[in-house]
């Protein structure tokens, strides 16, 4: 059963919050309020999972705390909105300082990758803890959350309702967080249901990351030692050089001398260099076809910087 966690910490809501008072409409921004009071307020650190280090860790090798992909995981903050009725619906994860938000449903204000501190005013925070969720239907009348100074004088508070991402490990490596910033809400067994289902689909998604990211360093190692056997005097620039080609990005003749050289590359009448023959024979035996080079196939500096990550990773 889903519970609501004992221990007393403050909150961190994000988004808007409207209420009635004498006929009219208040509109709170409680980020911003939370901000002012995460500077000017002394404050301790949301608990962390008995695991911390070892899901930290499994955290970063997702790659997504530097490099958010949001188009992998809109569609589950869309569902869940969708599912629960909540106006917004965000996907985070944690490192070991911060929470990252990577994708949200509800809010044109969502700016992609904005980190917060884990503090003790976070509440998404607390739900790396458990794996059930944290259910609040107002958070005004829950005995934990009542007596904050935000949630005083307000006749009603907002719902919410956050889900812990727990993948194949057992680690919870970020959350799946609703708000309903204008009243109460509550979810049913059902929506509960259906919302953790979200959760394995999304741990699911991020277990997928981290193995292609391990499969894609390692396919670069295996190429990179074949590669070096066609010619000895062929450094990482030569190996960068001809998996920008397999990638059918846009290199420069200067740049590809070496593979040039060696035949693996010719530069043609416009002055455009690509594979030859013997270039794409190695492109298949290094098991680099375009098939397999399609998750780096991106354009300009993207292209430049990812390339760089990935050989310095194995410089």
């Amino acid at each position: 059963m889903p519970h609501i966690i004992t221990e007393r910490p403050d909150i961190y809501i994000s988004g808007v919050a409207r209420h009635t008072s004498s006929n009219r409409i208040v509109t709170v921004r409680f980020a911003r309020v939370f901000a002012f009071m995460e500077v000017h307020m002394n404050m301790g650190l949301a608990p962390r999972p008995d695991n911390e280090e070892l899901r930290a860790q499994t955290v970063m090798k997702t790659g997504l705390i530097d490099a958010p992909n949001p188009d992998l995981f809109q569609i589950y903050c869309d569902l869940a909105k969708d599912i629960t009725g909540f106006e917004t619906a965000t996907f985070s994860l944690y490192d070991g300082e911060m929470k990252c938000s990577i994708a949200e449903a509800g809010n044109d204000d969502f700016v992609v990758g904005t980190k917060s501190e884990r503090s003790e005013f976070n509440v998404c925070a607390y739900v790396l803890l458990d794996t059930e969720p944290l259910l609040m239907e107002d958070m005004v009348k829950d005995p934990t959350w009542k007596d904050h100074p935000h949630m005083k004088g307000l006749k009603q508070g907002p719902g919410y309702a956050g889900f812990p991402v727990i993948n194949a490990e057992n680690f919870a490596l970020g959350t799946l967080c609703m708000l309903n910033p204008s009243g109460p809400k509550a979810l049913n067994d059902e929506q509960v249901m259906q919302v953790k289902k979200i959760t394995r689909s999304i741990a699911h998604m991020l277990d997928l990351q981290i193995k292609q990211k391990e499969l894609t360093s390692q396919r670069m190692l295996d190429a990179l030692a074949h590669f070096q056997k066609v010619d000895e005097r062929f450094g990482l620039n030569d190996f960068k050089m001809y998996v920008s080609l397999c990638s059918e990005l846009n290199i420069s003749a200067d740049d590809a001398e070496g593979i040039i050289r060696v035949g693996l590359a010719e530069m043609d009448d416009s002055g455009r260099v690509h594979l030859t023959e013997s270039g794409r024979r190695l492109q298949f035996d290094m098991n680099l076809q375009q098939k397999a080079m399609k998750r780096i196939k991106m354009d300009g500096n993207e292209a430049d910087a990812m390339l760089d990550e990935m050989f310095a990773e194995i410089d």
